[in-house]
Formats: structure tokens, sequence, C-alpha cells
């Protein structure tokens, strides 16, 4: 058979011993175990940004990987240790909004807030509350080691979900800030922002594609500057006015601000929260939802 991925997603940092620290903890109760790392640089304690990659990026594995996530500054308070079971994987960490982003794909629709949601259709969750699952002790400042690590090998080895602790019907959601759109007969005008600077300075907004789908012409403000129009690729763009700025769709849908052979972070001394709006004119034959 083969075996079930354990994929381990942190703000440890990558020259963090608590990296290796979990992945012993795992090999010693599964020595078999295929451990693999999506990333172990998400901000430190950004609970939210922690949760827009484990959503756009978990549909990437087998359905059957165990995703350990620890994005946890609540560790050791009255948070909830979580085992959430989606159709595309299973969730261990803790219940504090890091799985928003994986749960969002299965909602009716976005909630506008945080909060708490119930667990939809084809989902479950549980409590972790069996102790013979974790460590002894349990540290009051690394759940990941004595609980989220060791409750997923257990679970690699075939452990049923039921045997980890009770169903939960409700658990912590954070809402994405969301672009907004002001519809016109000659155009849109789409107000986003940015959400996340990634290693290499790109700058990623939370406008979709989707949100330009119907667009004849784009064009992106930023920081006082202009963008014309979309390029496909980091080069190859369309002029700009500054002569380095391009905007792009990327492989994850979303709209980055990047320059060529550079950081954009650096050269607007930009970042998470900056205004980016997008003003667009409509194709010949596309019509807005208000017209």
């Amino acid at each position: 058979m083969d075996s079930i991925p354990i994929v381990l997603t942190t703000d440890f940092g990558a020259s963090s011993p608590a990296v290796g620290v979990m992945k012993g903890v795992i090999l010693t109760i599964n020595s078999q175990a295929n451990i693999l790392d999506l990333t172990h640089q998400v901000s430190p304690q950004n609970v939210l940004q922690g949760a827009r990659i484990l959503g756009g990026s978990h549909g990437y594995f087998p359905r059957s990987a165990i995703h350990v996530a620890v994005v946890d500054p609540g560790v050791g308070t009255s948070r909830q240790a979580l085992l959430l079971t989606t159709p595309h994987g299973r969730f261990v960490g803790p219940d504090n909004g890091l799985f928003s982003g994986v749960i969002l794909g299965y909602l009716s629709e976005s909630p506008s807030a945080d909060g708490s949601v119930a667990i939809p259709s084809g989902c479950s969750a549980r409590a972790l509350t069996q102790a013979k699952y974790w460590l002894d002790p349990v540290s009051n400042t690394f759940h990941g080691r004595d609980i989220f690590s060791p409750v997923a090998a257990h679970l690699s080895l075939g452990i049923p979900d039921s045997d980890v602790g009770p169903v939960v019907d409700k658990i912590r959601f954070l809402a994405s800030p969301q672009p907004s759109i002001e519809y016109s007969s000659q155009g849109n005008t789409i107000r986003g922002e940015v959400v996340q600077s990634d290693h290499f300075g790109n700058l990623i907004t939370n406008i979709t594609a989707r949100d330009l789908a119907q667009a004849a012409t784009v064009t992106v403000q930023i920081k006082g500057r202009e963008i014309p129009g979309l390029s496909k690729t980091f080069h190859g763009a369309a002029p700009t006015v500054d002569g380095e700025l391009v905007a792009l769709i990327s492989s994850s849908g979303y709209l980055e601000i990047a320059v060529t052979d550079g950081s954009a972070a650096n050269y607007l001394d930009s970042g998470p929260g900056e205004a980016v709006n997008i003003h667009t004119s409509h194709a010949p034959d596309s019509h807005s939802p208000e017209s």
C-alpha cells in the first residue's frame, strides 16, 4: 500500500530545528512516513496568510494527504486542537482560522466577517482530546511537536478519525478582505488590496482573474503609478509609465504586481494592505451584472 503523505506547513522558518523535530516525531511513530514540506515561510503569526496558502495549495496533493499546519500564536491557550476531514485531504492543527481557505471551498457562500462556520456537508471535524495519541508530557508552547505531529502519524498508520476525539460542528473562520466592484455601462472599477508579498517581492492582490474576465482593457493603479494592460509573463510586458512595473495573473489565479528581474515590494516600498485599483472597459459583447 502506498504511504499516505504528511504535508507540513508552518511559520517556523526554513532554518528552525522545530521543523526537523516534528519530522522526527512523525518518523518515530511511523518509520515509513512520507513527509513533504509545503512551506515553513508563512509570516510569523500570520494565520490568515497560512489559511490562504493552504486553501490555494492543498488541491495539488493527493486526496489521501494529511496536512499538519502550525501557525499558532494562541498555542497553550483555550483554542481547540482540531482534525478537519474533507473530500481532498485531512488537516491537523489549531482551530484558529488556519483552515478557513480549505473550508471555504465547501461553503455555499463566503462569510463576510470573522467568526465560526458550521461544518459543511461532505466534511467533518473533531477536537483532538485523546492524549494517548500525543507525546507525554505536552509542552504549553509546542503543540506542533507534542499533539499535531503525533496525531498525524497515528492517522497515517490507519487509526480512524473517530479515535482522536469528539465531533465538533463548527470551526473558526477568518474572512479574507474581498475586492469591491463598481459597475458602469462603460467599464468597471475594482478596488482591492495587496494581501501578500512573496519571496521575490511580487505583490499578490485579492483581485482574481474571474474579476477581470469580461474586461477588454485593464489599467492597474498602485501608489500613484499606472500599469496599462496585463502581461502574460514577468518579461515581455507592455510598456509602463515607470518602465519597470508589470501586472499579470499568476499561476494561483490572482493579480500580481511585479518588477521584471526585481522586487515590486522594494520598488514601491509597499506590502500587505496597500490599495490597488483597476479600471476596465467592457468587451464589445459583454454586459456588467448591473446592466
